[in-house]
């Protein structure tokens, strides 16, 4: 899944922030704990005040994550003045 996310980051990296998250790293459990991440791979969308907007447990294929990016592009234009 990791090239599928890459593959995001560069084709939305000027409308999205990524960020990555290494379960075993010990650095990482604040946020582990707070957005309640307990299986890997998870995907956490954020809105930009850091509210879990959705949140997706499991394999995803390139296909489904483009789906929810532009999903979630939609949504925050829809908000926008």
């Amino acid at each position: 899944m990791r090239p599928s996310v890459r593959w995001l980051e560069e084709a939305y990296h000027d409308r999205v922030d990524f960020h990555y998250l290494n379960f075993d790293d010990p650095g990482n459990a604040a946020l582990i704990e707070q957005y309640h991440v307990s299986a890997v791979p998870t995907v956490v969308l954020l809105d930009a005040n850091g509210e879990l907007v959705q949140e997706y447990v499991g394999y995803m294929d390139k296909q489904d994550l483009i789906e929810i990016v532009e999903a979630l592009l939609e949504q925050h234009a829809a908000q926008s003045p």
